[in-house]
């Protein structure tokens, strides 16, 4: 049953989980479709060459993700057999940083978000999560809420995450970006830190390259499967903090905009599954897709855990992913 927001918003829930459907609800633009036609009009460095525009078309799709998962098999049966991969890597990097580059040039504007909707909306949630790039989460919240209401863990020198340094004093809410955000960077040896925009700009592109002073680089997770997205995110201290901080909520989740795929997110799925501290689940159902009960189904079966409640709702029923927080391209 695919029930409307009102039948369930009482029931409480602690924590969110939002997902890209948030983001482009409220920005088209964020849609792979659209990135994708964006970045080949505007040719948005590094440039998607003619063989990567050859892998998007043979897979008849606008999805980043599903391009760098067949790079990234490619990689893996040509290291198998024991075959230079380099050509491929060189692809892989090239469509994972368009991505990135093309994100920051379609980004919305500061002054058009309906921030203090959005807010209102956060403000209730013990612990927030992410999976989104952009800044519309973080100048919502760090822009009109209340610091001393909300943390995202970066109070140490130079706004830098501490791994030792990680509680949460008193009723503040926390924030955690699970695969990067576009205002976080990191340096060399992989210490995470983020840039502090409450206001009409971006970070520049500048600020996100090897070159003069700066030896720091955004961080982001954007690997080709659900497998790598954990190596990636293993592999560096706030990404670890905040997978584990997500495994480890307890009582309720909301799931917002987040198709949880097999593919891309299966560690989100099994992060939720194993967590036994965790009792109910509420997941939005995308209004316009065409076979909603299938999608039900599926996430049934690898959500099941014996003593989970499984709860589904339409999208469009839910503030943040309907049209009361949509922007206007």
């Amino acid at each position: 049953m695919i029930h409307n927001w009102d039948e369930i918003k009482d029931s409480g829930w602690d924590n969110l989980l939002l997902g890209n459907g948030f983001s482009t609800n409220v920005w088209s633009a964020y849609s792979y479709r659209s990135l994708y036609e964006y970045s080949l009009q505007h040719k948005i460095e590094p440039v998607l060459c003619s063989k990567v525009q050859a892998i998007f078309k043979e897979l008849q799709t606008n999805n980043f993700e599903e391009v760098l998962k067949a790079l990234a098999y490619a990689i893996l049966v040509k290291k198998s057999v024991g075959e230079e991969s380099d050509e491929y890597l060189t692809l892989y990097k090239t469509v994972q940083d368009n991505l990135f580059n093309t994100v920051h040039a379609v980004h919305v504007n500061y002054s058009a978000v309906k921030k203090s909707e959005i807010a209102e909306e956060i403000k209730s949630f013990k612990k927030v999560f992410t999976t989104c790039y952009d800044l519309i989460l973080y100048w919502a919240t760090f822009g009109v809420l209340s610091r001393h209401t909300i943390a995202d863990f970066f109070w140490s020198s130079n706004s830098s995450f501490d791994p030792e340094d990680t509680d949460l004093y008193g009723n503040k809410s926390g924030f955690y970006y699970l695969h990067g955000a576009l205002h976080l960077q990191q340096d060399l040896k992989g210490k995470v830190s983020k840039l502090s925009y409450t206001s009409a700009s971006l970070p520049s592109k500048e600020e996100f390259s090897y070159q003069g002073n700066n030896t720091k680089v955004p961080l982001y997770i954007s690997e080709g499967t659900s497998k790598y997205k954990l190596n990636k995110i293993q592999s560096n201290s706030y990404l670890t903090f905040c997978y584990k901080s997500f495994s480890e909520i307890s009582g309720s989740l909301l799931v917002i905009g987040h198709s949880l795929d097999e593919d891309y997110d299966n560690h989100l799925v099994e992060a939720i599954r194993n967590n036994k501290a965790l009792t109910k689940v509420a997941v939005s159902i995308y209004s316009e897709l065409l076979d909603k009960d299938k999608l039900v189904k599926e996430l049934e079966a690898r959500l099941y855990r014996h003593g989970l409640e499984l709860v589904f709702f339409e999208s469009s029923s839910y503030a943040l992913i309907n049209d009361s927080v949509k922007v206007q391209a």
